[in-house]
């Protein structure tokens, strides 16, 4: 709440624009009265409501999506999501095309790049906003130029700073819409300064900015990145559903039993009363999407999201037929839980319908509405996923009890909940580690156990 009150947005969206503006001069003349800077913070926080108009697309949903994205990342505390995207390609083995394009991208193989970010994760969590250059001294002689070279990645002087915000990826996000962004500076959340000491523009801004810098940089190489990257996402997916549900229906054991052209999800799961499909997305997903709120652009980016939907329906269908091998008349609901690779704020199916454009997510047919209604479908990123999934398998909650009651709750505006994890929160389910990261974590404790002289940065996880 802290971080909401004071809107640091505003401050970094204030320093991105003096950046951006080449008639800004960044080296010299006097700094700014506080009591201008203070007054222009309070005019770009008037912006929106002065902006605002829900009525020129007629679409209020959208509106509070754009809006809330960027708040709900200044209240999400720092956590182990930045080992993620390293930790699953380190899994592939070292001639792999996706491993060597890690490689060529961050400059460093997975587990360097791991093992380094848990330094100035560790920088992060212990409150440092300026870091010496002698935080980094005891990873120089077992990591050498790999030190230098990740924290190239996540810094900037003013100057060079200055030039990565004229390139067009930088521009992309623009106009009313910019009003909405999490801080641009997270893909440069570190500052040179003069002394050489590095400084931080805002702590969640770094957290923010380690989760995501594996994907936006690979980002770069579109598809090259994204098919390869999408068979890993699907089969961890998979991984998270049979490890808390052994009996899961996998995507292989069903094209066995119907073929390789039938419809299909990931996983399918037949348990008390219900089928629940999950359909994994991995794509871009890349910012101006997100904080968007026309509906024809939110429709059109989230091609992916419907896709599952469809496939979702589709799937609905054929296990109500009798020929189906996995058709059970006694499952006679079924529920949808669309995985996605980052945070999209769509919460669930009739919520996606209202961001659309009118009737842009309808029913191919009325038996899609009664085996599938949009209640029954939940668009939930990989972290609510592993989650949901780390609390079945520790028994403390039923999957069929938990869809059923957040489906419920759904069906009416006055219950419904943008985000899954809302839903296990009120079964008072908090959070699990899943077993890849912890597993990133003991072998990179073991790494650096190994390498570190002297004082470590990671003291604090246990490393000396």
């Amino acid at each position: 709440m802290k971080n909401l009150m004071a809107a640091p947005w505003i401050s970094l969206l204030l320093a991105k624009w003096a950046l951006q503006d080449r008639q800004t001069f960044i080296n010299i003349g006097p700094r700014i009265p506080l009591l201008i800077f203070n007054r222009l913070r309070q005019e770009v926080w008037d912006l929106p409501s002065a902006l605002e108009d829900p009525s020129a697309h007629g679409n209020l949903h959208a509106m509070l999506r754009r809006l809330l994205q960027q708040q709900t990342e200044f209240q999400r505390e720092p956590g182990w999501a930045f080992l993620r995207w390293a930790a699953l390609i380190s899994r592939r083995p070292a001639n792999d095309a996706l491993w060597q394009r890690f490689r060529e991208t961050m400059g460093m193989d997975p587990h360097t790049y791991i093992d380094l970010s848990m330094a100035l994760f560790a920088a992060n969590l212990q409150g440092r906003m300026t870091i010496p250059d002698r935080f980094f001294a005891p990873l120089r002689p077992a990591y050498g130029r790999a030190v230098r070279t990740f924290l190239d990645l996540f810094t900037r002087d003013l100057a060079a700073l200055r030039g990565e915000l004229q390139k067009p990826i930088a521009q992309e996000v623009q106009g009313r819409v910019e009003l909405a962004e999490f801080p641009y500076l997270k893909r440069y959340p570190l500052v040179r300064l003069k002394s050489g000491e590095l400084t931080c523009w805002h702590p969640l801004v770094l957290a923010r900015g380690l989760e995501d810098a594996v994907h936006l940089r690979l980002s770069e190489h579109g598809e090259d990145y994204t098919r390869p990257f999408s068979r890993i996402f699907e089969s961890y997916v998979i991984e998270l559903a049979s490890a808390a549900i052994p009996n899961a229906v996998l995507e292989t054991d069903y094209e066995r039993a119907l073929g390789g052209n039938a419809p299909k999800v990931e996983v399918l799961v037949q348990l008390n009363g219900c089928n629940v499909l999950f359909e994994a997305k991995m794509a871009l997903f890349a910012e101006p999407m997100i904080v968007t709120d026309d509906p024809e652009t939110v429709m059109r980016k989230s091609k992916r999201v419907r896709d599952a939907i469809l496939q979702g329906w589709k799937v609905s269908d054929a296990l109500s037929h009798v020929t189906n091998p996995f058709h059970n008349a006694e499952l006679k609901e079924n529920f949808l839980l669309v995985v996605t690779s980052r945070q999209l704020h769509f919460g669930y199916g009739g919520l996606l319908a209202s961001l659309y454009p009118p009737g842009r997510l309808a029913y191919p047919n009325e038996n899609a509405e009664r085996l599938l209604p949009h209640n029954h479908i939940f668009i939930l990123s990989i972290e609510e996923l592993e989650v949901l999934m780390g609390s079945i398998q520790a028994g403390e909650i039923s999957l069929s009890t938990l869809l059923r009651k957040a489906a419920a709750d759904n069906k009416d505006p006055s219950t419904a909940k943008l985000y899954f994890l809302d839903h296990l929160r009120s079964h008072g389910i908090r959070n699990f580690q899943p077993a890849l990261i912890k597993q990133a974590i003991e072998d990179s404790h073991a790494r650096l156990a190994r390498e570190l002289v002297g004082e470590s940065p990671l003291r604090p996880f246990g490393v000396k």
